[in-house]
């Protein structure tokens, strides 16, 4: 193992009522939380008594080893800087306050009690009063832009931790990495980064702001649901770029597990939480690392039966779960003499896949030079017309044929198999692939990217769906009309700042399953209700997933998008709810989240594809788990499949490439 590879345990307490933590679960939090190292430990706990945003913030962002990052090489260092009033970065810190511990600050005890996360906060201000807050970022952005001579570093050597609120002043922690010995800074608390404590050299606090802070940050506590949505939210965003993963049911509680990676089962020596609230599991550095939450009066549902075996090591042979008595149904209408798209396109774009490949040559040659025109640790670029884009729709644009993937990255045996085993129990599979962004919209990172007549920049992705749709895999191919649709409103398909699509395209994929599934013979016998669900029309505001994956310095350019979205309501006012006893169900990663557990909620694609059809669906989701969302269905044991006629498996199209894990066959039970 890794000397930087961690595991990572939190444990938050609140004031809400009714406790499914025992107290057994909060003495084994106290006990193991004297067993941080944050350079090297596998363990950190953290009991935090208020169910507000701030402190849930600070405890996951403050002094958190998911964020201790392995250097790539050795700094070179500068001479060393003789006086603290030497760090002010630019003047983003006061000179005449950078003092070496707290105690030296104009801070009262009762304002020290109350830490603010620099990150979050600051993100959580942009959004919503970004004006006022932009400052504070550049501010902020001056400190971590300081490289110490060493250009090439991309993440940053030093950057503000923690703020208090004195008066309508901030003062702030600056954290430094362990290898900078060359700053006058000690460590005052003994985690092996030194510090400095300083007054942010920007105008007092607006009112405004200030309200923001003590009313809506710090002063408004968080009800459970709230606190339901704070873990997806965190996990969400913490995704991208730490590979982190809303883990449920038994791999969750109680923790740890046999589903547990062993390091950190023996990292606990035996101690166990039984009833943690949420538990994320990341793998940012190639490590498992865990964060496992409690929050007191937040009922932890019970774990699912444990399913005997739920994976298996050898792809199932076709036809081997097959019982013909049982098989699901294919939609009317598809048969072998239907016009498969697929095949019209390669006739279209060249006659062969590697001719459709090299008529892209001049746009793949631009995507690779801004992939290596990236630092290898920087996950988000900026591209054309003000457009961001992920590090991994990139890559994925660059592959080769997805079958000809190692073995675990293929993804083909692990479809047939799930399709078998489906088929097996009477339940049909339809499978969404969803396209990435740059799929869509290839003009905003290319000069060289073709229209919208074609050819289609991820032609390996068209033969997989084609091949899956010869092998009798239902298949409800999105592309074709996002690309003809793509331009026909003012609102993108996809949100220019952010990985996810906008709520226009998430309708128009919810639409076009609908029209799929109503083709199903089971559907009419369904009880479907085609009035049940209207829709109220709302707005919500977001910054961007990518914003964050940007440097520091580059972030302050983007305004937060104003986003137009539309709940799903019912008859009487009250906001649809997925359910679990619907006869369909839908796995799929965050973009089945986006508007419905975050921003606009209670408005994503289950829910319009429930209006569409007048039926509710049953949505399992976790972010970035297309490929492994099938484990949580297993692990619901033997009845999680009983009264259902479909599962709709949802993905984006990246996942197809170079998954981070490998695409394990797992089985139902």
């Amino acid at each position: 193992m890794k000397p930087w590879a961690t595991v990572v345990y939190l444990v938050v307490a609140s004031h809400l009522p009714a406790c499914v933590a025992g107290a057994d679960d909060f003495a084994v939090a106290r006990g193991l939380q004297s067993s941080l190292s944050r350079t090297t430990s596998h363990v950190m706990v953290r009991v935090v008594e208020r169910p507000d945003r701030a402190s849930l913030d600070v405890a996951a962002w403050d002094r958190n080893p998911i964020f201790h990052y392995p250097m790539a090489a050795p700094l070179a260092a500068l001479a060393p800087v003789t006086t603290l009033s030497g760090l002010s970065f630019d003047g983003a810190l006061d000179p005449a306050t950078v003092c070496d511990t707290i105690a030296e600050t104009p801070l009262t005890e009762a304002e020290r009690a109350r830490p603010l996360a620099w990150q979050p906060l600051t993100k959580f201000l942009i959004e919503r009063d970004y004006d006022r807050a932009a400052p504070l970022l550049l501010t902020g952005a001056r400190v971590s832009a300081e490289r110490w001579g060493n250009a090439e570093q991309s993440k940053p050597l030093q950057q503000i931790a923690l703020a208090w609120l004195h008066g309508a002043e901030l003062w702030v922690k600056v954290e430094f990495r362990p290898e900078i010995t060359w700053v006058p800074a000690g460590d005052e608390d003994g985690d092996g980064y030194p510090e400095v404590y300083a007054r942010l050299a920007v105008e007092p606090l607006a009112p405004e702001l200030l309200d923001r802070i003590t009313t809506d940050y710090c002063g408004q506590p968080l009800t459970a649901d709230e606190v339901d949505s704070y873990f997806y939210r965190l996990c969400s965003e913490w995704y991208p770029t730490l590979q982190t993963y809303l883990l449920e049911g038994d791999e969750a509680r109680p923790w740890p597990n046999p589903e547990t990676d062993p390091l950190a089962a023996a990292e606990v020596a035996g101690q166990v939480i039984e009833a943690p609230t949420a538990v994320i599991r990341g793998r940012p550095y190639g490590e498992a690392i865990y964060n496992v939450f409690v929050v007191a009066g937040v009922n932890a549902p019970p774990p699912a039966t444990q399913a005997e075996s739920l994976r298996h090591d050898t792809p199932t042979q076709a036809g081997s779960l097959r019982d013909d008595a049982a098989t699901g149904a294919e939609p009317d209408g598809a048969t072998e003499t239907e016009t498969r798209p697929w095949d019209a396109e390669l006739a279209r774009w060249g006659g062969s896949w590697e001719a459709w490949a090299d008529a892209l040559k001049r746009f793949r040659m631009d995507v690779r030079a801004l992939l290596q025109d990236m630092p290898d640790d920087q996950s988000g670029v900026a591209a054309r017309d003000g457009w961001l884009f992920f590090r991994g729709d990139l890559e994925y644009l660059l592959s080769g044929d997805l079958r000809d993937q190692p073995e675990g990255k293929n993804p083909w045996p692990a479809i047939i198999d799930f399709r078998d085993q489906l088929q097996a129990r009477g339940v049909d599979l339809l499978l969404v692939v969803i396209p990435t962004k740059p799929e869509v919209y290839p003009e905003k990172l290319s000069a060289h990217a073709p229209g919208i007549e074609g050819p289609w920049v991820a032609p390996y992705c068209r033969k997989l769906l084609g091949e899956l749709d010869a092998a009798g895999v239902q298949v409800v191919d999105l592309l074709p009309a996002f690309m003809a649709e793509r331009d026909s409103a003012g609102e993108p398909l996809y949100m220019p700042q952010d990985t996810h699509w906008t709520h226009r395209g998430l309708r128009l994929a919810a639409r076009l399953m609908a029209q799929r599934i109503r083709e199903y013979p089971w559907y009419a016998q369904a009880g479907a209700q085609p009035d049940r669900w209207t829709v109220r029309e709302t707005t919500c505001t977001r910054l961007g997933d990518i914003v964050g994956m940007l440097p520091e310095a580059e972030r302050a350019a983007y305004r937060p998008m104003q986003l137009e979205a539309q709940q799903v309501v019912d008859a009487d006012g009250t906001f649809y709810a997925d359910d679990q006893a619907a006869p369909i169900v839908m796995l799929g990663d965050s973009f089945t989240g986006v508007f419905h557990f975050e921003d606009c909620e209670h408005a994503g694609v289950s829910a319009h594809l429930a209006k569409e059809l007048g039926l509710p669906i049953d949505l399992i989701m976790a972010q970035g788990s297309g490929p492994r969302i099938r484990g949580q269905l297993a692990r619901r044991g033997p009845d999680g499949l009983s009264g259902k006629r479909l599962v709709i498996w949802t993905m984006v199209s990246r996942d197809l490439y170079n998954y981070w894990a490998d695409w394990d066959l797992i089985r139902l039970p």
